[in-house]
């Protein structure tokens, strides 16, 4: 099943993706399960589309792609990013300009559904509401302008805008072999599969509960494939992963920073509720 987060008319929930329509739906912490709510169904086209989750935190895994080398859990690389860094599909995003070059990274997102710590591997797929495409973008500073070097990820993965998610929450995705790609313009840039996890997406989440509670509506990013690349004003990126579909955004000239297309002035609802 598809899920997608949305806006219709000022009021913002989730709903089960029926064709070219979406049907009010909520997740049932008890049940683990995305149930149907009253209301109408409504066409795509008439709504907005948000990013699929309202997260306390994102979470990223660096350096999980390959198989050169075995995981090892206890060096594993690990970035917070805010959720003022979140936007949805088909938005814009808005480059931060000089010192700053951006790059693309198309990575697998977990959406986690129930509060919880110290998971086990086997029991992972129990919190979790579902799986989504995410582009962890990520900002590279020209030293010679007098940037922030390259390595400070405080400013390289925090600015707003910097992690779009979308467009569609899977709930019964194949995680142990999906495609991931990612397009720029047009021609292929990254591609690998969730089969070339160092650690699996399930013991990542165990990896993380271990150390942190998670929340409903936690994201967790669980690393991009080789070939990651530039992103200038006004390039289009997408990303897909097979069994989600495809995430589209656009770089926009340096001159603020991306939003949800209605937020403005918007009450912000949550089905996930801690």
């Amino acid at each position: 099943m598809l899920v997608c987060r949305y806006s219709d008319g000022g009021r913002r929930g989730y709903g089960r993706v029926d064709d070219d329509h979406v049907v009010p739906a909520d997740y049932d912490r008890d049940t683990r399960r995305w149930v149907r709510r009253s209301g109408p169904a409504r066409p795509i086209s008439e709504v907005t589309v948000l990013a699929p989750a309202e997260p306390t935190k994102v979470v990223c895994i660096a350096l999980n792609h390959g198989t050169g080398r075995p995981a090892d859990p206890a060096s594993t690389a690990v970035v917070l990013k805010p959720p003022s860094s979140l936007t949805g599909p088909w938005t814009s995003i808005g480059h931060p300009g000089r010192p700053w070059l951006l790059k693309h990274e198309a990575e697998l997102a977990i959406v986690i559904g129930t509060r919880c710590k110290k998971v086990l591997p086997a029991h992972a797929e129990e919190v979790v509401a579902g799986y989504t495409c995410a582009n962890d973008i990520t900002a590279y500073a020209h030293p010679q302008d007098g940037g922030a070097p390259a390595g400070d990820l405080v400013w390289a993965k925090h600015f707003d805008g910097c992690t779009p998610l979308g467009p569609w929450l899977a709930t019964d995705l194949d995680v142990a072999d999906a495609e991931i790609t990612c397009s720029v313009d047009g021609a292929i840039r990254q591609r690998g599969s969730t089969r070339e996890l160092r650690t699996p997406v399930h013991d990542v989440i165990a990896l993380v509960s271990e150390h942190m509670t998670l929340l409903p509506g936690d994201v967790i990013l669980t690393g991009t494939p080789a070939g990651s690349g530039p992103l200038p004003p006004g390039s289009r990126v997408e990303v897909a992963i097979e069994g989600i579909g495809a995430l589209c955004n656009t770089i926009d000239e340096p001159s603020g920073a991306a939003r949800e297309p209605d937020a403005a002035g918007s009450e912000r609802e949550r089905s996930f509720t801690p």
